[in-house]
């Protein structure tokens, strides 16, 4: 199989995998962050915690930071 190929069936097997619009919030307490979030953050760990347990490497930016960091 060629990197295009796993590629493909990787991509295939997040998006079989994907949670529904349904699905409760991940708890972020349970992955040791202690921190207070607010709705919109919360929701943003879940994102990542999920592609973490599916073993997808990810990066969650926000535009407002890149502005200051460029």
């Amino acid at each position: 199989m060629n990197y295009e190929q796993r590629l493909i069936a990787a991509a295939k097997y997040v998006f079989a995998k994907e949670s529904i619009d349904g699905d409760p919030p991940m708890n972020p307490a349970e992955f040791g962050i202690t921190a207070t979030l607010k709705p919109h953050q919360v929701e943003g760990v879940s994102w990542l915690i999920r592609r973490y347990l599916l073993g997808v490497n990810v990066i969650l930016g926000d535009e407002v930071n890149l502005i200051y960091k460029m």
